[in-house]
């Protein structure tokens, strides 16, 4: 097993990775968090008259519709053909249903928590499994492991995450929430028009079929793809709300299976199926992600707690700076 961190008498070589990763996990949080904080700062101003909402949702329209599929061409095009190509979304798949089954285990078992409203339940649920793998996660794996590592981010949102939370994340949703039926065929049709899944389509059959990409799409491809950090980033402070937080505990044990539990199934699961070390912590980056901007659309969309969920995302975010540096600490 590959080991990073000290956890004897380590050696000075040992001592200097460690010192050198937590050094990059620092400086990587720290920018974010003043961009993230930018973002935040927003709706104390609204520059132009426009409120926080409608810029965050022009931006996140432009990157998931465009920046992204472009960005993730460019990495498909460049990622390494070896079995981590089926080992991401394998990993990313067993932790998000895991995570459902634990948040649901949580929710429904423990006596604590039996007597919250059902549309609480649903977002804490929600909130336990889905993180924000590629506005976040995708981010900080590329500052802090290099551009290289960025097809890590992008498999496992697009073949594990994603399409979870597009078929059973809905169906759960709808259960604890309005109860409107659900289509099966509707589910899947959403997910395979994803534009960013038809840029990883792409990216792979240029691969595969040995075509070069011209120097001008390259170019292109790159100029997007450097533009999708800072403006995922930022996006991440507009939605940021602490109106509600004096009801997170509630929300503790699906912050928990978030912050905690996820990195550490991830990081197990990829180690078992022999990942190398970059892509181990990238996989397990992924895993200690906090609660998905997404989740506050599934939850105004299917009448779950809007609130909740919004307290969830700004907490469990301003938790990360925390949670991440120790659980990379202790598993890698």
């Amino acid at each position: 097993m590959f080991m990073w961190f000290p956890v004897t008498f380590p050696d000075t070589a040992e001592t200097c990775n460690y010192e050198r990763l937590g050094a990059g996990i620092n400086k990587v949080l720290y920018s974010f968090g003043l961009i993230i904080a930018a973002g935040y700062a927003w709706r104390f101003f609204n520059p132009g008259g426009l409120d926080r909402d409608r810029v965050r949702h022009a931006l996140s329209v432009a990157v998931f519709n465009f920046f992204i599929p472009a960005l993730a061409f460019g990495l498909m095009v460049s990622a390494p053909s070896d079995r981590s190509f089926i080992s991401i979304p394998l990993t990313g798949a067993i932790v998000v249903l895991a995570s459902i089954a634990a948040g649901y285990a949580a929710y429904r078992l423990l006596p604590w928590f039996k007597d919250i409203p059902r549309p609480a339940v649903g977002i804490m649920i929600i909130s336990a499994a889905f993180g924000n793998v590629m506005y976040l996660g995708l981010p900080v794996i590329t500052e802090m492991l290099g551009e290289q590592y960025g097809y890590v981010a992008v498999l496992y949102d697009l073949l594990a995450s994603t399409p979870i939370l597009l078929t059973i994340g809905v169906f759960i949703a709808a259960r604890y929430g309005s109860g409107k039926a659900v289509s099966i065929g509707a589910s899947l049709k959403r997910v395979f028009l994803l534009p960013p899944l038809w840029g990883v389509a792409a990216g792979i059959a240029v691969r595969f079929a040995g075509v070069a990409v011209p120097q001008p799409v390259q170019d292109a491809v790159g100029l997007m793809g450097r533009a999708v950090v800072p403006i995922m980033i930022f996006t991440v402070g507009l939605a940021l709300d602490f109106h509600d937080v004096k009801r997170l505990l509630i929300a503790v044990p699906a912050l928990a299976i978030k912050l905690v539990l996820a990195p550490a199934l991830a990081w197990w699961i990829g180690s078992r199926l022999g990942m190398t070390a970059g892509v181990l912590k990238a996989t397990t980056i992924e895993g200690a992600m906090p609660v998905m901007v997404l989740s506050l659309v599934i939850a105004d969309e299917f009448e779950l707690d809007v609130p909740l969920a919004a307290a969830c995302i700004t907490v469990s975010t301003v938790a990360l700076f925390f949670t991440m540096p120790v659980m990379m600490r202790v598993l890698l």
